[in-house]
């Protein structure tokens, strides 16, 4: 999945001779903090909010400068996440040869990753602590479906408190009970669990029952 396929053309663009006040509002209106500043074909940059709060409402857009943030049309997925996440915008032009294609919302990114990734599933999230020297996505996919399940997706992510790594899965199935079972059974530490109903009512009662007895 690339960049090309994720933008759109919906968003509105703004023009060298546009006003501050014009753009404040096109923001306001779209609820958007960022707009790709194109002259005729070419990209010129991108304006954020914050950078017009200082001047007139009259003042053209040919007076500021643009900051120069922007994606090829080839770009993966991957990277395209991590540029958002880097500049800190809702909105990311995708420009080809200095000519601006569209832009990527980052609205209809996550909507893709929670369609096209199973994010948005019914299956049960489980999250393992695993020591990173132990860490085996395979083997840890085998557990699950000799449990009868199956791993529609998996994140890692390390653990700022330790060097161990946070593995998040996604499953097939909200009854998980086999797959905890399994996972205790061969020594992972699983840091918890949601979208599982009935284990969920299960450790809640076991919770509030020990909270009885701390209080005997």
């Amino acid at each position: 999945m690339y960049a090309q396929r994720l933008m759109t053309l919906e968003l509105p663009i703004i023009r060298p001779e546009d006003s501050v006040g014009k753009v404040l509002r096109l923001m306001d209106e779209y609820k958007i903090c960022q707009l790709p500043l194109v002259n005729g074909e070419l990209f010129s940059g991108l304006v954020y909010e914050n950078d017009l709060v200082d001047f007139d409402d009259e003042t053209p857009m040919a007076a500021l400068e643009a900051r120069p943030v922007s994606v090829g049309p080839q770009v993966h997925l991957y990277d395209l996440v991590s540029q958002l996440v880097q500049a800190e915008v809702d909105t990311m032009p995708v420009v080809h040869d200095g000519k601006f294609m569209g832009c990527v919302d980052a609205k209809a990114v996550m909507r893709f990753l929670a369609k096209h990734t199973h994010w948005a599933g019914s299956g049960a999230v489980v999250v393992l602590e695993v020591p990173e020297m132990d860490l085996s996505i395979a083997e840890i996919a085998r557990l699950v479906e000799a449990s009868d399940s199956k791993v529609l997706a998996c994140m890692t992510s390390h653990d700022e408190s330790s060097s161990n790594v946070v593995v998040t899965l996604k499953l097939k199935e909200q009854d998980v009970e086999a797959v905890i079972a399994t996972f205790q059974r061969f020594g992972y530490s699983i840091q918890t669990f949601h979208h599982a109903p009935g284990m969920e009512e299960e450790m809640r009662e076991r919770y509030e029952a020990f909270m009885r007895y701390l209080d005997n």
